[in-house]
């Protein structure tokens, strides 16, 4: 009865309704069978929540409140779980991007602004067909806000997060702090790199990473060459600062129909009866990251670094030195990739790995401040003491295929299948839903402590 109320009241204050029913789009679309639209993405997000959101009460945090008439300590409940932040869409080009409402329009808009940052256009990535043998790839990727993750928001909050008329275009400002913040920490990441491994390529690249000036020379240049530069769909450097609206991208808000709601009751009843009862829904849940229709990531917006103009990735010893950053549960065998350099080049032939690959490489971008590359990070609200954020990292596949969240990096070398295997794309496009651990409690004043 608890659980029905709450949804009644937040449906009478309007707060779940029209954040669930005037999220997308109103274009025409051809019907692809592997494929997603905004709806379908909702609907899966929604239905994996009870078995993604791995909900635990982890203690009390206690804080001290202060008024003209005195002061007093508070507490609310600590907890942690799981969100769904963004979705990640790896593909072959804007045509074939599979979030067909969303991602397909703004692939297509950001070709032509990475296509006039390289002065000529941004061909088609190649395709991965699957062989008996490695070969390299290229493919481009973006990450964009979850909007199933508001809905944990609006739990949280009691009020319905601002839905945007328009997309914020990634800038450069954490590009910017990358000599002064990321390049000294990259530097002791040489000096921790065992002396076993050096040889004369490791040298010459340690040597690289210490005086790196031409590379810091060229992205010292990038504001000014970015405000200069005019695209198909103007100056670069304005659409970075402006965004881009809904409209202008054949983009309009109208009701989605067909989204299940039902698995909220269960998240809902898992927190209450976690939590014993008694606190205010708003405490009970973690907001995430995740903002609606917000581009945290695109690779032809990144073309400089993505398709390595810029080879700022390869100043990482993890760009050189194989199994130091590898997608796998079992660092000394691998069949998946590394991390790093996070650029669209990778040797993998199995399709569904590779875009596992660049799901995890985008993921390290954006969860992180001050990378070398044009993005924005993901960051949680205010309104709640975080204890860790990004702690943890999970996957579900949403395109071509359904599944339940997982962990990529399995060693399957000895298995009779692969990763992925009956799970392809015929368009070489795939979505996958990225969800984060957050650790949290609900500020109610100045931070004291916590128990445990």
């Amino acid at each position: 009865m608890m659980i029905r109320t709450a949804l009644q009241q937040l449906a009478r204050r309007r707060l779940l309704a029209p954040l669930v029913l005037a999220l997308a789009c109103s274009m025409a679309l051809p019907a692809r069978a592997d494929a997603i639209t905004t709806p379908m993405i909702l609907t899966k997000t929604i239905a994996a929540m009870p078995s993604c959101l791995s909900y635990q009460v982890k203690g009390i945090c206690f804080f001290l409140y202060c008024t003209l008439k005195g002061c007093t300590i508070r507490t609310s409940i600590r907890i942690s779980h799981y969100v769904p932040d963004a979705i990640v869409s790896s593909y072959h080009e804007p045509l074939t991007h599979p979030w067909l409402d969303i991602g397909k329009p703004l692939a297509a808009t950001m070709s032509a602004v990475g296509s006039a940052m390289m002065g000529m256009p941004v061909d088609s990535s190649s395709s991965s067909a699957r062989e008996h043998r490695e070969m390299a790839t290229f493919k481009s990727v973006d990450a964009i806000g979850n909007p199933a993750g508001m809905i944990l928001a609006t739990l949280a909050s009691g009020t319905l997060p601002s839905l945007p008329g328009a997309f914020g275009v990634p800038g450069v400002s954490e590009l910017m702090k990358f000599p002064y913040q990321e390049l000294p920490s990259i530097q002791q990441q040489w000096l921790s790199v065992p002396g076993t491994l050096t040889n004369n390529v490791l040298a010459g690249a340690a040597s690289l990473a210490k005086a790196p000036s031409d590379i810091l020379g060229k992205i010292a240049a990038i504001p000014g060459y970015l405000g200069k530069l005019q695209s198909a769909i103007g100056n670069v450097g304005s659409l970075m600062n402006a965004g881009m609206k809904l409209g202008d991208l054949g983009i309009t808000v109208s009701k989605l129909t067909g989204v299940d709601l039902g698995p909220l009751q269960t998240v809902m009843q898992i927190a209450q009866g976690a939590s014993g009862g008694g606190y205010p829904l708003g405490s009970l849940f973690c907001p995430g990251s995740a903002s609606a229709f917000t581009l945290h990531f695109q690779s032809d917006l990144d073309s400089l670094f993505w398709r390595e103009l810029i080879p700022v990735e390869m100043l990482y010893p993890a760009s050189w030195i194989p199994t130091m950053q590898e997608v796998s549960k079992s660092p000394a065998l691998s069949t998946w990739g590394g991390r790093y350099p996070r650029t669209g080049k990778l040797v993998q032939s199995h399709p569904v790995k590779a875009s596992a690959v660049y799901a995890e490489r985008v993921a390290s971008i954006i969860t992180r401040s001050a990378q070398p590359h044009i993005y924005t990070p993901l960051s949680p609200g205010g309104g709640f003491k975080y204890f860790s954020q990004f702690s943890g990292r999970r996957w579900q596949m949403l395109s071509p295929s359904s599944t339940s969240c997982i962990e990529f990096g399995d060693n399957d070398s000895l298995s009779l299948a692969s990763f992925g295997d009956f799970k392809t794309s015929s368009t070489d496009g795939y979505v996958w839903n990225l969800w984060h651990n957050y650790d949290c409690c609900q500020r109610r004043g100045v931070y004291l402590f916590s128990v445990p």
